[in-house]
């Protein structure tokens, strides 16, 4: 029988290696705790940055992401100027190369100027940046929704943009070298579903439009070559940018000038009609609203047109639930009403 000094040693020997074991445990679960906060910030980090943008500075106000519901429009921007429309529905693409020397209207005031000098007149403007100017000028050129941009100016990459489409649709690693570099307002993972999609586009969908064609030649004052535009001319040309949506479910809308402004309503018709929309009713409201209202029947259209047009507080309430004049709405015959604020006047 161990002698009483040995049993009080087996105890205190039980007792140190339960509280090393108790130790352990201590440190492992503090350890697995350490690790899945890291894990959980590092999950919170990531999904920030795929739904953020990769690399923007530019003030456009873009409150939706892409989910392939809509055709989606960017402003493609190397050593030339191009719009990039991706057709989801049809799984088609149509490029619009636009000349240098188109002679536009730019918003804001600034008068007409070569398509050329648009980025570096809203660079030099303070609040202002290169792509936002340069992409509400090109709504107003071609009479589509844009969604955002893309802007490779500065970088290796200088072909013109249907090049790049077809390298990007042929590579898969295609743009992975410039993620870090390019300019957009678009998120990591609308890039991902954008090159994917582009990928599965096949040879014969993808339709180039040159712009030069259907503009007109002519001289400045000082000697200038420009190349001046025609609406209808323009319009023409670009059927093929219809959203297929839009197009099929042909509600009806009206659209109501809700500022003193004079021709906001038909500006914004033109640009609701090239998408494929169907324009009933244009009119002057009887209230003045500050920011854009869309009310009217729930569809695929009334989120599209929100998307457009719902640009200060899309998570508002308030924004939805306006007073305009009762009877705007009652005497309105259409699905869907929009009613243009002063959020709208130098869009």
């Amino acid at each position: 029988m161990p002698s009483k000094s040995a049993r009080k040693n087996g105890w205190k020997a039980v007792q140190s290696k339960n509280k090393i074991k108790k130790q352990s445990r201590l440190a492992l679960g503090i350890l697995f705790l350490i690790g899945l906060i890291l894990l959980i910030s590092w999950t919170v980090r990531f999904a920030k940055n795929l739904s953020s943008p990769l690399k923007n500075s530019s003030k456009i106000i873009r409150n939706y992401a892409w989910d392939k519901e809509f055709n989606i429009n960017l402003v493609i921007r190397t050593d030339k100027v191009a719009l990039f429309s991706y057709n989801p529905k049809e799984e088609k693409i149509v490029i619009v190369n636009i000349p240098d020397e188109a002679f536009l209207e730019i918003p804001y005031g600034f008068g007409s100027w070569q398509l050329r000098a648009v980025y570096k007149l809203g660079e030099s403007q303070k609040n202002m940046g290169g792509d936002k100017l340069l992409v509400e000028t090109l709504i107003n050129l071609l009479g589509v929704p844009i969604d955002g941009f893309l802007d490779f100016e500065g970088l290796t990459v200088q072909e013109d943009t249907g090049k790049m489409i077809e390298e990007a649709r042929k590579n898969p690693f295609w743009g992975l070298d410039l993620l870090s570099k390019i300019k957009t307002n678009l998120t990591l993972w609308e890039l991902v579903k954008l090159k994917a999609a582009i990928a599965s586009v096949r040879f014969d969908k993808i339709k180039q439009i040159d712009l030069e064609k259907v503009l007109d030649a002519s001289h400045l004052a000082d000697g200038t070559s420009v190349l001046t535009t025609d609406i209808v001319k323009t319009d023409s040309v670009l059927t093929d940018l219809q959203d297929p949506t839009i197009f099929a479910e042909h509600k009806s809308i009206a659209v109501y000038n809700a500022t003193n402004h004079p021709q906001l309503a038909q500006k914004w018709v033109r640009v609701i009609t090239n998408l494929g929309g169907n324009v009933v009713i244009t009119a002057n409201a009887k209230s003045r609203l500050q920011n854009t209202v869309v009310l009217g029947e729930d569809s695929l259209t009334q989120k599209r047109l929100k998307q457009i047009f719902v640009l200060g507080c899309p998570n508002n309430p308030k924004c939805d639930t306006i007073e305009p004049d009762k009877e705007d709405l009652v005497s309105s015959r259409a699905q869907i009403n929009i009613f243009l604020g002063e959020d709208y006047f130098n869009k």
